[in-house]
């Protein structure tokens, strides 16, 4: 369901054209009635070519310019009006300029009361706005004499109207719906309702929806054209019964979006155009207000980029809801005029962004989702999934490298990888007993995640993830002279029996303790137990000597060990699986093989019949 925007100067006739188009008077509010102008946006709609088509008809007043902002967003094509008696006006040019800054590329030129005109001035008319759309988007428009009161012309303006839609084609649906909200009211019995233009997305009944800023809303109900609907597709006009908020959270200028799917920010990057005719440059001494969507935010602006375009950095005063491509418009405050549109390229640009990052980014803006994605990942180095798709406006990179919830450039996945295997390697040198560099270490020397180290690790055939730490895959602990003498020693006091001292009366500093175990020289039985493996061997092939259902005592006994050594053995036997207590005493659970080779195949060796 397309929407065709009014443009044009006070009191040329947009809300009579819209009537006679649609048969409904847009002007809502007794004071337009009574004034004779339209103050705020009016809405109607009629069939044209077979299709429903909405019109948002916005006031052409210079004092309600800003009102006139919020309702152009969402248009598939414009309706310029000018009076054939009138000429061209300064509110004419304003509104020219700002459909020619956002970009709005189809539309229709209404030459209107032509009634009121004789023929010279009709063709003075025209020669006017042939004059002024040159070198803007309207230069290929059509232009339609129409005297709205006696019909004349509505038929030729439907029919160019109809091959403006054509040639726009229908919505995009990228499947994130967003809505401006330009009215909000309360109706008794159903609560607060909103409207605005649906674009990029459908909504439907029980959708919830996020208030950009605000909380999150359910959708109780959806009317278009005073018609029900369970769903609704983009680019229609939409009024929403929604709860789980204020009233006064739901002013027009707020975004109604799906939950997550674009980020606010006080900051961003953009680059701007004049107006084709302005002979003023945007500078950053101004004081301006930013329009985007139905939202307007004071903002100052700071040149970093001569043009045209330029680009700027704009500061607002208050959050706003933008992705990249996003289009606004700049009006400076003290002059009250329109001095700029622009595109948002980055909405959280770094401070200084450098010539060739702004390159990058102009470039991909105009192209699909995709490229804007991977642009923005290669400016950042490194951006969370769910921010990349808020900021590119639901764009998944294709050629950056995804690890562990995050999008790297190639650039900064190498000196990520470079700077962990750095890392690794001092630890390694500083400290060659210990098994390698603990995640939770690397992460903070990084500046990033324990799950970023181990997924970067994973991805270099060079490191091992290894428990908690991350280690060189050639990386073996070597013990120095004075570790390796101590460990001879203490190997051959634990090799004289299996009562073993205490592993702190073994003359070896707990690092190297913790070296050995690694390294598979030493087995921890306990907290301040250890055995060679060749002696724990020797127990499990003497455990068959064990009558089933033997006590602590007996296995103390049988292997003359203190209590304080029999218990924690026992524990480790449990666990390894070669016992199982059963109350005081423990069943024999299997066999050391060396056994099962002595005593011949049990009954499950024997083959089956």
């Amino acid at each position: 369901m397309p929407i065709i925007g009014t443009a044009g100067h006070v009191d040329h006739g947009k809300s009579t054209l819209v009537h006679a188009l649609t048969g409904r008077d847009p002007d809502r509010w007794a004071e337009e009635k009574a004034r004779g102008l339209t103050i705020d946006l009016g809405f109607a709609w009629a069939r044209l070519g077979g299709r429903e088509v909405g019109f948002v008809d916005v006031p052409g007043h210079e004092r309600f310019i800003k009102n006139m902002l919020a309702g152009i967003g969402g248009l598939n094509v414009a309706l310029l009006v000018v009076a054939a008696d009138e000429g061209w006006m300064p509110q004419s040019e304003e509104h020219l300029a700002v459909l020619d800054l956002l970009g709005i590329e189809h539309g229709v030129v209404a030459l209107t009361r032509i009634d009121l005109a004789d023929e010279e001035l009709i063709e003075l008319s025209r020669a006017d706005v042939t004059e002024h759309t040159e070198g803007t988007v309207a230069a290929a428009w059509p232009v339609i004499e129409v005297a709205a009161p006696a019909g004349v012309g509505l038929e030729s303006l439907a029919e160019a109207l109809v091959g403006a839609l054509d040639a726009a084609g229908p919505p995009p649906d990228v499947d994130r719906p967003r809505m401006w909200i330009d009215r909000a009211f309360t109706i008794a019995g159903a609560g607060a309702v909103v409207t605005g233009t649906l674009v990029a997305g459908p909504v439907s009944v029980d959708d919830r929806l996020q208030c950009y800023p605000g909380g999150e809303v359910r959708v109780r109900g959806i009317q278009s054209h005073e018609t029900s609907h369970d769903t609704l597709g983009p680019g229609t006009r939409a009024a929403l019964n929604v709860a789980g908020v204020d009233r006064a959270s739901l002013d027009r200028g707020t975004l109604l979006a799906a939950p997550g799917s674009i980020g606010m920010t006080e900051r961003f990057l953009a680059v701007v155009n004049v107006p084709t005719r302005s002979e003023t440059a945007v500078d950053d001494r101004g004081a301006y207000h930013v329009h985007v969507g139905t939202a307007t935010v004071p903002a100052r602006i700071r040149i970093i980029g001569d043009g045209p375009p330029s680009t700027v950095i704009v500061t607002t005063t208050a959050p706003l809801p933008i992705a990249m491509g996003d289009r606004f418009i700049l009006r400076d405050t003290g002059r009250r005029r329109v001095v700029a549109g622009g595109t948002v390229l980055d909405p959280a640009p770094d401070r200084k962004p450098s010539a060739d990052n702004v390159e990058l980014l102009a470039a991909a803006v105009s192209g699909p989702r995709e490229a804007r994605a991977d642009a923005l990942v290669d400016v950042h180095g490194e951006m969370d999934d769910d921010e990349v798709g808020r900021s590119s406006g639901g764009g998944t990179p294709t050629r950056a490298i995804s690890v562990g919830g995050l999008y790297f450039s190639h650039e900064r996945f190498e000196r990520r990888s470079r700077d962990l295997a750095n890392a690794v390697g001092e630890h390694h040198e500083r400290y060659p007993l210990r098994a390698g560099l603990p995640k939770s270490e690397a992460a903070s020397r990084l500046g990033t995640t324990p799950d970023i180290i181990a997924a970067l690790a994973s991805a270099d055939p060079g490191l091992v993830e290894d428990g908690p730490v991350v280690r060189g895959t050639d990386f073996t602990v070597d013990l120095g002279p004075d570790e390796g003498r101590a460990w001879e020693t203490a190997r051959g006091r634990l090799s004289e029996r299996l009562a073993v001292p205490r592993a702190s009366e073994l003359g070896l500093p707990e690092e190297v303790v913790h070296a050995l175990i690694r390294r598979g020289d030493l087995v921890r039985v306990g907290a301040d137990l250890v055995f060679l493996p060749d002696q724990l061997v020797r127990v499990t092939e003497a455990l068959h000597a064990l009558p089933d259902g033997f006590t602590v005592a007996q296995f103390r006994d049988t292997f003359e060990l203190t209590r304080r050594q029999a218990v924690p053995l026992l524990e480790w036997l449990d666990a390894e699986g070669w016992t199982r207590r059963r109350g005081d005493g423990r069943s024999i659970e299997r066999e050391a093989e060396s056994v099962r080779r002595e005593s011949g195949p049990s009954a499950d060796d024997a083959p089956s019949r």
